[in-house]
């Protein structure tokens, strides 16, 4: 799951082999396994049914005061997926357990990368007036929020740790998908195509250099370029909502 595959008939078989254990199971495996079938979105099968049946909240709450703040995490985005995306009442931990597991969500630091700062810095000068580290009812947070057209779209900045290779990794099609359920116009940006147009602009540079002299007109500078990449990318999203 951390790779974003989902392989419907082995989360099945796992479901239909771990109903049976769940008293067996530590905060970790629990915690895991349910953020696995979240990234999945499997298909609701009868195997998945008995597993997050009633033994599963009690399992929970059983093991509510040892779980860690990454478990809890991950939890909470279990629960936002089994409540929220499939509308599943049945085998809830208790109210109170849910609330830690939305707080200890909430509570993740940003921490702004090198990368953030540069789209942040083009979305200003796009005159967007972006806000950042905007969180969501949810409890995700947004890189920047921008407002498009009377529209309130999202601008996730992507470097390595979201992908693998460059296919986006299970946490990050979890996050994407979530957010779209609850109405979110998302833009992503990835760090290859970003670093792409620094690239870009050094091969036209050299260009530029062997042809100089032969009436060439000036080329984009690397933040034009910047602002147009960004603006393309916000308006083919508005375009396809």
């Amino acid at each position: 799951a951390t790779a974003g595959h989902a392989a419907p008939a082995l989360l099945d078989a796992i479901a239909a082999e771990a109903a049976p254990r769940l008293g067996e199971f530590t905060e970790q495996g629990l915690a895991n396994t349910a953020w696995s079938f979240a990234v999945a979105d499997t298909l609701f099968s009868a195997a998945l049914m008995d597993f997050f049946g009633h033994d599963f909240g009690r399992r929970c709450d059983v093991l509510a005061k040892s779980f860690s703040d990454e478990e809890l995490s991950q939890l909470h985005q279990w629960w936002l997926w089994y409540a929220g995306e499939r509308g599943q009442t049945t085998g809830l931990p208790s109210q109170g357990l849910l609330q830690r597991c939305r707080v200890a969500f909430s509570a993740t630091e940003a921490r702004p990368s090198k990368l953030q700062r540069q789209v942040g810095s083009t979305l200003s000068s796009l005159g967007l007036s972006p806000q950042e580290e905007v969180q969501t009812e949810e409890g995700y947070s947004l890189d920047y929020v921008v407002e498009w057209c009377g529209q309130q779209v999202a601008i996730e900045v992507d470097g390595p740790s979201h992908f693998v290779g460059r296919k986006p990794s299970g946490a990050t099609l979890l996050k994407r998908r979530q957010l779209r359920h609850v109405g979110w116009r998302l833009v992503s940006i990835p760090y290859w195509e970003w670093d792409e147009l620094r690239k870009d602009l050094t091969a036209e540079d050299n260009d530029a250099g062997e042809k100089e002299g032969s009436g060439v007109g000036s080329m984009m500078t690397l933040r034009e370029r910047q602002m147009a990449y960004v603006e393309a990318a916000i308006a083919r999203q508005a375009r396809s909502v």
